[in-house]
């Protein structure tokens, strides 16, 4: 291998490391790497598929989406492009992606900064609502991916307010999806993945409820003196439900994630209203029809002096990232 090739194989591989710290549902962390050559392979892991909220696999597809734009953008901030090519292989569906560096451009540490910053925030938000020109950024952002950003208006909130209670009520009652996430809420320390105690948010006053993770311990951080009032709901919506519209919706997620961490504001996502089939199509006819919904946010600004929010916990790379 020349020292040309060496270089760019030691930067795919530093990014798959930045990669670990993409977003997940419920933190299931379903991907892994392995380094073949000149390039990164990019592979689904299956065994870490929600069978009862992802049955087709759809939500993880999203979450290597968002590994994937992760990787990307630790590639720029090291003066790379990156030269990617999508669900390259009809014979193995589970191969992801292809990554390279591509050609040397000016270094960009934004984003990349934000990976570290970035937390899943699930307290109430102020009053305050994230200004026009960070939202338009937001919509712009998503663009990119092939991926609309649509905005719930404030007269649509009660309607979104009522999918996420509905998704919620059909899923505590069916023990395929209480399996799933007692299975993700219960995860010994060792296993460095799931949703911990730590990162739940007690009950408190919001516009919209708060998925309940905190069945089988109290949750470790206090709602706050948060009203939700400025908080802004958003909705991810792609051209179709083929797999590589789902892939892009996790790049889109990563990258509007990013970059209003960036600009100072928090986010949560609201999975469940994709996950329950009939709130999933109440949802498209809420935005008007147009897209297929692949995931929703809340998007806020924080509160002044509230405690940081602690990082989920991640495996490490020497369990994620191998030789192929």
């Amino acid at each position: 291998m020349t020292q040309a090739a060496r270089a760019g194989i030691d930067q795919v591989a530093e990014a798959s490391i930045a990669a670990l710290r993409a977003p997940s549902v419920f933190n299931t962390q379903p991907w892994r790497w392995r380094l073949a050559g000149d390039r990164g392979e990019l592979w689904a892991d299956r065994s870490r598929q929600l069978s009862g909220l992802d049955p087709e696999g759809h939500l993880l597809l999203l979450s290597c989406g968002a590994a994937l734009h992760h990787a990307t953008v630790a590639l720029r901030a090291a003066g790379y492009a990156a030269a990617v090519d999508r669900l390259p292989d009809p014979e193995r569906p589970d191969l992801v992606a292809w990554l390279r560096t591509g050609e040397r451009v000016e270094r960009d540490e934004r984003l990349f900064r934000a990976i570290y910053q970035r937390r899943t925030d699930r307290r109430p938000f102020g009053d305050e609502r994230p200004g026009a020109a960070v939202l338009d950024e937001l919509r712009a952002v998503a663009r990119r991916h092939g991926v609309q950003l649509r905005l719930v208006r404030d007269d649509q909130v009660p309607a979104f307010a009522a999918a996420v209670a509905h998704a919620g009520t059909v899923e505590h009652g069916d023990p395929r999806f209480r399996d799933d996430l007692l299975a993700w809420t219960t995860r010994a320390g060792f296993q460095r993945d799931g949703v911990s105690a730590r990162t739940v948010v007690a009950a408190g006053g919001r516009t919209v409820a708060r998925r309940d993770f905190a069945q089988a311990w109290p949750a470790g951080l206090a709602a706050g003196e948060g009203t939700d009032r400025g908080t802004v709901y958003a909705v991810l919506a792609t051209e179709a439900d083929e797999p590589r519209d789902w892939l892009a919706a996790g790049e889109a997620l990563s990258d509007v994630w990013l970059t209003l961490t960036a600009s100072g504001l928090a986010a949560s996502p609201i999975s469940e209203v994709v996950e329950v089939p009939g709130v999933r199509e109440a949802l498209r006819r809420l935005i008007g029809g147009v897209g297929r919904p692949a995931i929703a946010m809340r998007i806020g600004i924080p509160l002044p002096g509230s405690e940081a929010v602690p990082p989920s916990a991640r495996r490490s790379g020497t369990e994620m990232v191998g030789l192929a």
